[in-house]
């Protein structure tokens, strides 16, 4: 196989390798009383925060479909879709962004009833301002140490893993790739395409998995650890933008290349936190895809995105 060349083709959309400042956290405020939303919107503004807000469950449902938040306040009783309605919803769509709910009718019973339906932290109304603020802060630090010590566990789990193969026989191991170290799923609904990248990746010594559309993407995340994904965005079942934004609300700091003939431009101006690292458009040589993949896993020696982290 021929070596890639040293510059990238025009075909290939690069950003610069700064690393800009992480972005800010997202709140989505859920109360059907204008003031309330208003007031926690000014409340989280002033601390630089990143607000939504919604006058009920249901259009919050809309919005979480929609967009990854790192926390949800809500109010508890309101039209069409209550709190611990919302709260329901998010457990039965194994949602992980926290809940306080701040309501001066909390659901007690309902929650007794349903322990499964934990909320990080509740705040009866009338509330003072240092009160919210302070539970605010509170929540989403213990949602980031939790989210820390899961990357530790998981970093754990994977070196007992290499441990245990290492003390295997020799007649028990298998051929590692040549750089193991580098992990990358293909998600392409086109047969062909998807085999082609697969078989050029790890001819160029890549542990690549292929799979056909962004559903199945997300169930391998689920279950392996990746360096990157190499993604179409127009697929069955589930796009590769719809996969990114499941990506991004669980915060999860996988790159990705966008690989497809027609980039959802439009939603990336709208939603900027979805866009992948580096677009490549369609056609586009096999030279050009392992220039955009040896760039990202180049950079923080291949651990690292050229986007913000989220972390």
């Amino acid at each position: 196989m021929n070596a890639p060349p040293e510059t990238p083709s025009k075909n290939v959309s690069i950003p610069p390798t700064q690393n800009p400042a992480p972005p800010p956290l997202r709140i989505l405020v859920v109360d059907d009383e204008p003031l309330i939303r208003q007031l926690c919107t000014e409340l989280l503004d002033d601390h630089g925060y990143e607000v939504d807000t919604a006058e009920n469950g249901a259009v919050a449902w809309d919005a979480l479909q929609m967009k990854g938040y790192d926390l949800l306040i809500t109010d508890n009783e309101m039209p069409q879709v209550s709190g611990i309605e919302l709260v329901k919803k998010l457990q039965a769509a194994h949602m992980s962004v926290p809940v306080i709910m701040v309501s001066g009718t909390m659901p007690t019973a309902e929650l007794e009833r349903h322990p499964e339906l934990h909320l990080a932290a509740t705040l009866s109304k009338p509330f003072s301002i240092i009160e919210f603020t302070d539970i605010v802060k509170k929540v989403l630090h213990t949602a980031d140490s939790v989210a820390h010590s899961a990357q530790l566990f998981r970093d754990c789990a994977m070196l007992d893993k290499n441990v245990s193969q290492a003390e295997k026989p020799a007649k028990a191991l298998v051929r590692e790739p040549i750089n193991p170290s580098h992990r990358i799923l293909v998600v392409d609904d086109d047969n062909e395409t998807r085999q082609l990248s697969v078989d050029v990746l790890t001819g160029s010594g890549y542990d690549v998995e292929g799979v056909k559309d962004g559903a199945a993407g997300w169930e391998a995340l689920q279950t392996f650890d990746y360096d990157l994904i190499v993604t179409d965005n127009k697929m069955p079942r589930m796009t590769g933008l719809e996969m990114m934004a499941k990506l991004r609300a669980a915060r999860m700091t996988l790159p990705v290349i966008m690989a497809t003939g027609n980039p959802p431009a439009l939603e990336f101006e709208r939603r900027p936190w979805l866009k992948p690292d580096i677009t490549l458009q369609r056609p586009f040589s096999n030279d050009e895809l392992l220039v955009a993949v040896k760039t990202i896993l180049s950079t923080d020696g291949g651990n690292g995105s050229l986007l913000p982290k989220y972390l």
